[in-house]
């Protein structure tokens, strides 16, 4: 009986460090899709790639039975999306939209087959609504003769996870990536066509929504909260600077003043947004995952949106009539982060020199001036330019 073949969009952080090892655990072959040709060829070249593995002991494990190709083999590419019996992506929003030519190419070959089975093509993604984005990415990059056939033959789901993951290297021609926590997603059923494949790791919610606010308000802030702190602290390590004294306190503040909005938001699920803040502190400070203050604090324009992980917490606490000082001061050191190899940095210390600290909270944060929530964030920025909460050498890292 031939194996069940999954097409994973992204050879990064998400797709290997989760998705291709859930395939894995499920007796799946898989076929990654990737930019870079030396990771197309480290996979290929050895049939897979390594995990390391933090816990209370720290293991490695080699994911096989896989095979990769290159995005810009749209041929190859399109025909193995045809052949699937399962899609996912891992590669971010932003990039959704460049594979999404791709992905139609491919349902609409699936569809010209008699009794073609549905495909599902899932989108793991941090985005509330991320399966019909993507349905709407894919739709709309098909040809208007051909739209209908690629909807009808298509699903549309999206998933999350909570395993902390961190981006990839090659060594000695192999691909390598440290993970933690248990192989875990989590799929939204809305979107999705015919029955879905009986994945290792795999279970379903009606309530998607809520599970990303409550990962993107925990786990994810509490990882942003103490990048961009520890930024100014001089540390080179999340986990540094999770347990750093001038920084600690803040980061376990912020996260406290999350889980009381959301619970206020989601009082039904009161429990698990507690047990979700208390794993997310504990997790950031695991020192065997080694994530780097510099990757988790890139791109900070996008981590600035009014429903991500600095805003959106602040902004549900503020409705709800809940403190956000913590909140405030974390999204002010995010505004004044300054790396000089981040593009985005970059650009918004540009913007703020030039337009202003008001103008750059409308537009990117989605605070208006009078808002109670802008004007304090506003006064903890001013707080951080005049004064730095300790060294800001990041020892060469900087």
């Amino acid at each position: 009986m031939q194996a069940a073949t999954a097409v994973v969009f992204g050879a990064g952080k998400m797709g290997c460090g989760l998705l291709g090892r859930l395939l894995h655990l499920s007796d799946y072959d898989t076929v990654f899709v990737a930019r870079r040709a030396e990771v197309v060829n480290a996979i290929n070249r050895h049939g897979g790639y390594w995990l390391t593995v933090a816990g209370p002991t720290v293991r490695r494990v080699r994911v096989r039975r896989c095979r990769a190709l290159l995005l810009a083999d749209r041929p190859a590419v399109t025909l193995a999306v045809a052949r699937a019996d399962l899609v996912l992506t891992g590669l971010g929003v932003d990039n959704l939209a460049a594979i999404a030519p791709l992905v139609a190419e491919g349902l609409w070959r699936r569809s010209q087959g008699l009794a073609a089975r549905p495909l599902n093509v899932v989108a793991c993604e941090n985005l509330p609504g991320a399966g019909a984005y993507l349905r709407h990415q894919i739709v709309s990059a098909a040809s208007l003769d051909r739209g209908l056939a690629v909807e009808r033959c298509g699903g549309f789901g999206a998933a999350l996870t909570r395993r902390i993951m961190t981006g990839g290297e090659i060594r000695d021609g192999e691909l390598w990536f440290a993970v933690s926590g248990s192989p875990e997603l989590v799929v939204d059923t809305k979107g999705l066509k015919g029955v879905f494949p009986r994945l290792h790791g795999v279970t379903f919610t009606e309530s998607f929504d809520a599970l990303v606010k409550r990962k993107l308000f925990t786990l994810n802030l509490a990882q942003a909260a103490a990048a961009y702190l520890g930024y100014r602290c001089g540390c080179r390590y999340v986990h540094d600077a999770a347990v750093h004294p001038a920084v600690a306190p803040t980061v376990r503040s912020a996260v406290e003043e999350a889980r009381a909005a959301l619970q206020a938001e989601f009082p039904d699920q009161r429990a698990e947004i507690a047990r979700d803040a208390a794993r997310a502190i504990a997790e950031i400070a695991a020192p065997s995952l080694a994530d780097t203050v510099r990757r988790v604090a890139r791109d900070p324009r996008r981590k600035l949106s009014s429903v991500e992980r600095l805003v959106g917490p602040a902004r549900l606490a503020a409705r709800h009539g809940l403190p956000h000082d913590d909140l405030s001061l974390v999204i002010a050191a995010a505004l004044t982060y300054d790396h000089p190899d981040d593009a985005a940095a970059r650009d918004i210390q540009r913007a703020i020199a030039t337009e202003g600290i008001e103008k750059m909270l409308a537009i990117d944060c989605g605070l208006l001036p009078y808002e109670p929530l802008a004007r304090a964030v506003k006064e903890r920025w001013h707080e951080l330019k005049t004064r730095d909460l300790e060294p800001t050498s990041l020892s060469g890292d900087r």
